[in-house]
């Protein structure tokens, strides 16, 4: 049986707030509801769910700062966010939907038109959860570090990197746990987050942890532990081993930056472009005034630079000291002049072009 898909209500209106939740289980849909803006913050860490539906106007934590509450938490940065609002006025509109909402309905709604709008989200989300998966299983056999995928019990996969470095075949995988993987006492030092992180109590760690080879003695790597997969409550995860020490803080940070992209936009790439992407990724992007297109302002080359950082438009303007209409103004021009439909279209023909300095 599937796991059903999640749904967490925000409304300080009572008797709304219940109807909803009663339309959406009928739906099939888990349902949550919270009455006020606090207590549907606190849900959200609790209840996980794949989307929000809250209202504006609530007391002193109204709709706009539980929003911004939520998108500066890394676990709920991406599900679809729904404001509900009495206010048809454009400027209350306008306000949604500038600090990245996806979408707005006024009341009173038909449910018809909500669970459409509810289905259409979910859909988006869910293609772009399948697609970032995709594309991690691509970088997955790309990267020169071990890959593992894991949680408290079982490892379920592991890159070639990993197992040829622990001497291991996949089949070697289909009955071991990462505690197989450690020496003992590394396993010790990190089992409480294991546990955490598969729980949803913690979001990430490192450590340096020895890893025991079938055949040979024990070594010593660098660990980056992060969520990879929520589901039913619990919690898969990737571990990121670097095999050089020497390499490890810009490494890690290199995968995270990769990751983070994929997750951001729905797009598929070719190898080569990944392999340019990747490399790019471990270079520092401080060199803007190497400006040196023809096409691009300066600003907007800025702009695409932070972007294939992974930042976030907010990141972009408070970086630039800039306002996020003037970063998304810049995004749509890059665009616009590329003929792309995102940014990674933007990016592919920066590096098609040869208009990047690396």
């Amino acid at each position: 049986m599937g796991f059903k898909t999640k749904i967490l209500v925000i409304d300080d209106d009572k008797i709304l707030g219940k109807t909803l939740k009663i339309v959406l289980s009928m739906h099939g849909y888990d349902v949550c509801y919270a009455n006020n803006g606090s207590s549907g913050i606190q849900k959200a860490y609790e209840f996980k769910p794949d989307l929000i539906l809250c209202d504006v106007k609530m007391g002193s934590i109204n709709g706009y700062r539980v929003y911004n509450f939520l998108k500066d938490s890394s676990i709920l940065d991406t599900i679809p966010f729904i404001f509900i609002s009495a206010c048809n006025e454009p400027k209350d509109f306008r306000i949604g939907m500038d600090l990245g909402a996806d979408d707005y309905i006024t009341k009173p709604f038909a449910n018809e038109e909500l669970i459409r709008i509810i289905e259409r989200r979910l859909a988006k989300y869910n293609k772009l959860k399948e697609t970032s998966k995709q594309e991690f299983n691509s970088l997955f056999n790309l990267t020169p570090n071990g890959i593992v995928i894991f949680d408290e019990h079982h490892v379920y996969n592991a890159n070639s990197t990993l197992t040829q470095s622990l001497a291991m075949v996949k089949d070697d995988l289909k009955s071991c746990s990462v505690e197989d993987l450690l020496d003992p006492a590394s396993y010790k030092k990190i089992k409480d987050r294991i546990v955490r992180c598969t729980n949803g109590l913690l979001d990430s760690f490192s450590e340096n942890v020895f890893l025991v080879p079938k055949v040979g003695e024990k070594f010593e790597v660098s660990l980056y532990v992060t969520v990879y997969e929520k589901n039913g409550g619990a919690s898969i995860l990737a571990g990121f081993i670097i095999l050089d020490s020497k390499t490890n803080e810009e490494s890690s940070v290199s995968i995270s930056d990769v990751i983070k992209v994929f997750k951001t936009e729905n797009v598929f790439m070719t190898e080569t472009v990944r392999e340019k992407l990747i490399n790019l990724f471990k270079k520092n992007h401080d060199n803007f005034d190497r400006f040196e297109s023809g096409i691009f302002s300066k600003r907007e080359y800025q702009v695409l630079c932070l972007s294939m950082e992974g930042l976030s438009i907010k990141m972009i303007a408070d970086k630039l000291s800039i306002s996020n209409r003037t970063v998304e103004n810049h995004r749509e021009k890059l665009m616009k002049k590329t003929n792309s439909n995102n940014m990674i279209g933007v990016i592919t023909f920066a590096l098609k072009n040869n208009l990047l300095s690396f």
